[in-house]
């Protein structure tokens, strides 16, 4: 008869394990998924600064369509792994929540789906910027392409900062390491959202890249953190 608990431990031991991990892959996406955004940053270029139809012109005649194409194909693949990554703290949330705010998980989750949307939009633009521009269009045109790029990059930093909050809260009530990654969410979340303000209400404004690098960080951060102490994503019966 102790065969059967004993059993029963061995089983324990390899769910743990298994879930284990499971949790180290959902972190690891976090990290892959800015290594391969800021690849695709490297093969496009950077953009121009200054919003003129001379700096994009500019743009446009140093790269080339298929590089373009690329290096943007490389950077929605990184949006849609922070996806992958946003959907892991989604688990880690849910595994340690009440019901009573499983609502803010919901929300981070839309939150981050609607962020790589409105990502993807503007990264479209960026491809359309170059078609249209090798293919001879008015350089207003093609200029109002970036714009509309421009505006759906700094947009999207409203959307990521709900998406900070709401994890934030959430993990707000865990145990003291996830409760400074959701409390460092939050001040990200801040951070992202004053500067998308900022640089929305001036498109010459540069503080959008900053606010960038600093969630990027925050990403990169919190999934090497959880690749090495992997959190929880099973919910307590």
């Amino acid at each position: 008869m102790p065969a059967f608990p004993e059993a029963s431990t061995i089983d324990d031991k390899l769910s743990l394990m298994t879930e284990s991990g499971i949790s180290r892959v959902g972190a690891a996406t976090g990290v892959v998924s800015v290594v391969v955004t800021f690849v695709g940053f490297g093969v496009h270029g950077a953009l121009p600064t200054d919003t003129t139809a001379e700096a994009v012109e500019i743009y446009v005649k140093g790269v080339s369509a298929s590089q373009a194409g690329i290096g943007n194909y490389l950077e929605l693949l990184g949006y849609l792994l922070f996806l992958a990554f946003a959907a892991y703290l989604y688990a880690v949330g849910r595994a340690g929540a009440t019901n009573s705010l499983h609502w803010l998980n919901v929300l981070g989750l839309a939150a981050a789906i609607t962020y790589i949307a409105v990502s993807a939009f503007a990264i479209a633009g960026q491809v359309v910027m170059v078609n249209w521009a090798k293919a001879g269009a008015d350089p207003k045109t093609v200029l109002g392409a970036y714009m509309l790029d421009s505006a759906a990059f700094t947009l999207s930093f409203e959307i990521a900062a709900l998406f900070l909050l709401a994890v934030g809260i959430l993990l707000w009530t865990r145990p003291i390491a996830l409760r400074l990654i959701g409390a460092s969410g939050m001040l990200v979340g801040l951070v992202l959202f004053v500067t998308g303000l900022i640089s929305t209400a001036s498109i010459q404004s540069s503080s959008s890249q900053i606010g960038y690098m600093v969630f990027s960080l925050w990403t990169v951060v919190v999934g090497i953190y959880l690749l090495i102490r992997p959190a929880p994503i099973t919910r307590a019966a």
